[in-house]
Order: C-alpha cells, then structure tokens, then sequence
C-alpha cells in the first residue's frame, strides 16, 4: 500500500489523542518501561490493545537477527510477545475491527489477521480470485461489517459483468471475494489514499488525470458508491495528499506535497479545505517544513505523513522534518485552527538514523492506548521528551498522554466539557453538556481516526440518551455546532 511504500520519507497513519485519564508523571513524558529493542528498519503500523499489548506492522528486525519481520506483538515491557504468530503478513496500515482481530495492508493487498496473529481463514487469499489480481497497493477502508474496498492499480477479469482491465477502486465482501453488486471504478492512473468523510463521501488522492471516464485533479471526492462527485474540485494539479482529516462540518484537512493551479512554484504541505475543495481562506498554508535549519534548506526532502485532532481544536502533525519555519520541531508539530505554530513539542522528537545509506528520523503516527498512553512510531533511533533523552527508544516510544480532566475546555470555542455517563459503556450512555443552543453534529472516531458513527443533536437541551453500535474499544467524540463551536470527550466501549 501507498503509506508502506513512502515509509522512508513518511507517508501516514495518525490514530486519536483524545480526552482522557490523568496520570502521575508530566503528560507527555517518556514512559522509560517500554523499550522494544528493535534495531532495523521502520513501524508503518500500530495498535494497542486492551490487555496493554501492541501489535506493530512494519519492516522489523532486531539486532543480530537476519530475517525482517512484518507483523509482531510485544508485551506491556516491549519484549517480543513469543505466543503470537510472527508473520509475513502485513506491512502496512492496522485497522482494528472486532475485538482483537485487525485488517493490515501489505505491499498490495489487504489481509485479516486473528487474535493469535495467524490469517482469518475465513477472508480469502483475494488473488485466488480468478476475477482478481492485486498489482500496485494505495489504500483501504474498512466497512463495520467487514466488506473493504481498496484503492490503487489492480487488474479485473470478469466478462459477465464487464470489469476487464485496470480499476483504481474495488469492493469487496467480508469474505475477501469481489463483491459482485458494486460498480468497480477504472482511471488512468493510481489512487493512493481514500479517507471517508462522515457523509460517506471518499476523498482520493492519486496520480491520474481521469477517473470514470471523467478528468479529475490530483485531489477529488467520490460518492459513497465511487462516482464522481462533479461538485468538488481542489485546483490541486501536482503531487498528492498523503493523509485527510476530514471535519464533521464537511471541511477537510490534507497533508502532503501539492500546487494549486496558477501558483506553480507554491508547495502546500498542509492545507484546509472547503467542503467544494477550495482553500480555507481561514487557515494559512504557508509553513516551510525543512531538514535543515535555514528556512528552505533541503525542504523539498521534507514529509509531513500525517494528521490528526490534537487539544483545544489544534491539529497534530508528524513526519519526516527537522525543522517548521525555521524552529525545532523533530518529527512532530502542532498548529492552531489558523495554521499558526504552536510551542507544543518544541525540542521534543527523534533522533536520526543511518541504514543501507539512507538517513531517516521521522514519526510515523501516534496512537493512543485505552487509559490514555500514547505510542509514537516510525523510523528512527532515541526520542526526546524535552526533559529526558532516551537513545535507547528505537520504532515505538510510549508516552504519558496530556491529562485533560481540568483546565478550561476549549481556546477554539466556548462549549463546556462533554460528559459521557456511564464511561465506559456498551455504547448506550447519557451524553451531557451546557444546553445546546443551536444544532449539534456529533462525529464518533475510532481508534485509527476513522468515523464510526454520525448523529445530529437538536437545540434545547443539556442532556441527550444515546444508543450506538460500536465495536469494543476507545472513541473520541467530537462535537461541531452550526456556529462552529467544538468540543472533544473520549468514549470507551465495553
């Protein structure tokens, strides 16, 4: 898939930090206890689990060891958890789905991977598929009841229904076998990155210059069933988004390399856009990410991968850079809601490191454990909190995650803290907050950044009883108003 493919200069996958447990030590202080030991080469993919143990995806070897591995679990310590199978399988992007069972992404397929680590017999190989034939990997979004579809380059052969050729978006069925109902959607080009916006809709970002017969940028929006929604157009006319974070009020955030038609030497790498794919006037793109420390110096090698919510309506950036606008920032970021530079993480990230002739330091993603923790992975060796300076962290670095439990709520708006009654729950629960003056929309967001669920509160009231089917595991609510007021509270399901 795309994101294993960029891995040496970052491509993404970012999972929530969201309002959480406080904890003893400094947030966002190393946690010393948890070192893997790894010594090569990158962790692409990452999920904590309930039982404290995290399952990585990657290109992994430790040190003196000949073969990489793909897929491994560790301990709560970081030692190798030798009771789950050390497979091939994986690479890419983790998706949890039910309990502990998680779709991965390989080179070019997608694979479903049980609790103990083996391959869900019951997800076929797709490339035994006479009708399928995996080429070139992008991305892949998984549906509640298990049913994908799958970006990229790959070839059909079914006569029946017409799909023979090249197609860049592909259905398929929670068994792994082509779903047969779906209209499979062709291009010139691959799609490397999809992200699903709580209305349903797909934002794409790829290479081609047509898709379903239709000219498209580098950056366009498909409906739920893959047509083209003719009614966005992003200008974007080089280069290619690495990561969405799509906004509940049907904006969009974007990050990677990409110009704008009429502004050809003008490169974004962090952009917010209109729900008809024009720039935010609001937010400002202008931040020069480098490797070094004069303000363009080596910027074209620079990476962001990926993005996601931070505290108080800031967003958190991570990748492959030294330095934002000439400041410190090893490999993560924050900016406000209007694209300014926050302190936060200011001497905070990692070191660098040298294989086979390439020098990396960069952050992958962060993902967040059920009791707040935080788990930053990528490629590099030793980490830094600010305070302490840890060599030793190499791939996976687990941190204190920031208590939010006091404070004001927002800096972004006015709306007071969300209460979730009971917390944890099975997914029916009191919802509370000040009364609700105008509508409400509520995005409910897994533990990958992923929209669950959707739901609209009316005005009027401070309290609403909510019933939602959710897989186990930790969610993040996210409130948005029709005034643009936003407010964030974290959700456990049993």
């Amino acid at each position: 898939m795309k994101r294993l493919l960029h891995i040496a200069v970052v491509s993404a996958l970012l999972a929530l930090v969201a309002r959480g447990g406080a904890h003893a030590q400094a947030p966002l202080s190393l946690d010393p206890t948890f070192q893997t030991g790894l010594s090569t080469w990158y962790v692409a993919g990452l999920l904590p689990l309930a039982n404290g143990k995290v399952v990585a995806s990657g290109q992994m070897r430790y040190e003196g060891e000949f073969l990489f591995r793909a897929l491994m679990r560790f301990e709560a310590d970081g030692t190798l958890d030798e009771s789950f199978y050390q497979s091939g399988l994986g690479g890419g992007r983790i998706t949890p789905w039910r309990g502990d069972t998680f779709y991965v992404a390989t080179s070019q397929t997608v694979r479903r991977i049980l609790p103990t680590g083996y391959r869900d017999q019951t997800f076929i190989e797709m490339n035994t598929s006479p009708l399928f034939s995996s080429l070139q990997g992008g991305d892949y979004h998984v549906y509640p009841d298990g049913s994908i579809v799958m970006s990229g380059v790959h070839s059909l052969y079914d006569t029946a229904r017409g799909f023979v050729g090249l197609y860049n978006l592909i259905w398929f069925t929670n068994t792994g076998h082509l779903d047969t109902t779906k209209t499979h959607r062709t291009g010139n080009g691959a799609i490397y990155e999809i992200e699903q916006q709580p209305d349903g809709k797909f934002l794409c970002s790829g290479t081609g210059t047509v898709y379903d017969g239709q000219p498209v940028r580098t950056i366009f929006r498909v409906h739920p069933d893959g047509a083209l929604d003719t009614t966005f157009d992003s200008h974007m006319t080089w280069g290619d988004a690495d990561a969405f974070l799509p906004l509940p009020d049907g904006r969009a955030y974007m990050v990677g390399i990409c110009r704008r038609e009429g502004a050809p030497d003008d490169t974004i790498r962090v952009a917010r856009l209109m729900p008809d794919g024009s720039l935010d006037p609001t937010f400002d793109p202008e931040l020069n990410f480098s490797l070094g420390e004069l303000p363009n110096a080596l910027s074209l090698g620079a990476v962001v991968g990926h993005i996601h919510p931070w505290l108080d309506g800031d967003i958190l950036l991570t990748g492959l850079f030294q330095y934002v606008n000439g400041q410190v920032r090893r490999g993560i970021c924050v900016l406000d809601h209007t694209g300014a530079l926050q302190p936060e993480f200011d001497g905070c990230g990692v070191s660098t490191f040298d294989f086979q002739g390439t020098l990396t330091g960069s952050i992958q993603s962060i993902a967040r454990t059920p009791d707040n923790m935080l788990y930053v992975y990528g490629a590099y060796h030793g980490y830094t909190d600010g305070t302490t300076n840890d060599p030793d962290q190499r791939f996976i670095t687990r941190l204190y995650g920031p208590d939010l439990t006091t404070g004001s709520s927002s800096k972004a708006d006015p709306m007071e803290h969300v209460m979730i009654v009971p917390n944890p729950n099975t997914g029916t629960f009191t919802l509370r907050t000040h009364a609700i003056s105008v509508r409400t929309q509520v995005s409910v967001l897994d533990a990958s950044g992923r929209i669950a669920h959707t739901t609209v509160l009316g005005s009027g009231l401070d309290q609403y009883e909510l019933n939602m089917d959710l897989e186990p595991g930790p969610y993040t609510i996210v409130l948005l108003s029709e005034q643009g007021d936003r407010q964030v509270a974290r959700l456990v399901i049993e």
